[in-house]
């Protein structure tokens, strides 16, 4: 019954997402605008795509304290990214783990706290960039002291994982194999959360989303040739972000598209330019990592479908 209940909720959500995209489209208006893109910086942002994958390999490696290689670290990121895009609610991330025990023997339980570990430092910069971003729209104190409650909370979650109390909420949990699972993950946390090993963390963090940054600011203002300001630049990216992290369709369709022709829309683009921006911004986003994958897959003999089944269980 539930199953059916939320089908029905994704079905409603995607239809009207569909209906506010192509609401008033003129198709004819599309490929001129399309047209007009530089190819030059359209490729310079494609490869700042493969610069930002590099880096996630990066933090991944150094939040592996190196147990994991720089080539394993990039193969499970774009494997993870091809994943996400034809895989629904954020699938990729979970085969990413699959990807590196089955090739590298690396245990699901590190991979797994290594996954969280990355979450919780992309969910805190992105909050202090959204937080930044809304001050900047709205020039309202009381959405920016709201901004600042949810990322202290994230933070007070951040260090309460790493405390001794959630190591004796674990005994609190039914089943004895559960418990074991969760204190091999809490003393993994302990490991990856040292110190030293959270300012490295920090750093490639920042690194990441500055990047991500770089790339879609180049895309607005190079490539589709928007004649916007920094600050506008800065809050259509941190939207585009925003909606693109939404798992309502594989790789953030509909919402990415929607949250990119809402903003850009308010900043006086046309709705078919934002919309072929959108649309080409996300090819951008996923095309590299899948040509990698797809490649990967053939020379390492694998296919999507074991990854799925072992997903599944």
């Amino acid at each position: 019954m539930k199953k059916t209940v939320f089908l029905f909720i994704k079905i409603i959500l995607v239809v009207s997402l569909g209906y506010y995209i192509f609401h008033d489209i003129d198709m004819a208006r599309l490929l001129p605008a399309l047209q007009a893109y530089s190819w030059f910086w359209l490729f310079i942002a494609m490869a700042s795509v493969i610069l930002s994958d590099l880096i996630l390999a990066l933090r991944w490696r150094s939040l592996s304290q190196n147990s994991c290689s720089l080539t394993a670290s990039f193969e499970s990121i774009v494997f993870s990214v091809f994943a996400n895009s034809v895989l629904p609610a954020k699938l990729g991330e979970v085969a990413k783990l699959f990807y590196l025990r089955k090739l590298y023997g690396i245990k699901l339980s590190h991979g797994f706290s290594l996954m969280l570990t990355e979450r919780f430092f992309d969910v805190l910069v992105l909050g202090i960039l959204v937080v930044i971003s809304a001050q900047i729209y709205w020039q309202n104190a009381t959405i920016q002291i709201s901004g600042w409650i949810v990322i202290s909370m994230i933070v007070l979650l951040f260090f309460l994982v790493k405390s001794t109390l959630s190591r004796k909420l674990i005994h609190w949990f039914p089943t004895a194999k559960l418990r074991r699972w969760l204190i091999r993950l809490y003393h993994h946390f302990q490991i990856v959360l040292a110190k030293d090993s959270i300012l490295l963390l920090t750093f490639w963090s920042v690194l990441l989303w500055f990047s991500y940054l770089f790339t879609t600011m180049l895309f607005f203002y190079a490539v589709m040739g928007l004649e916007l300001s920094l600050s506008q630049l800065f809050i259509a990216s941190m939207v585009s972000f925003v909606a693109f992290s939404i798992p309502l369709l594989p790789a953030g369709s509909g919402t990415f598209q929607a949250g990119v022709i809402l903003i850009l829309t308010q900043y006086g683009v046309g709705k078919e330019e934002a919309l072929i921006g959108s649309i080409v911004l996300q090819l951008i986003m996923i095309l590299p990592s899948t040509v990698i994958s797809l490649v990967l897959l053939q020379k390492k003999e694998l296919s999507l479908k074991e990854f799925m089944r072992e997903n599944n269980e």
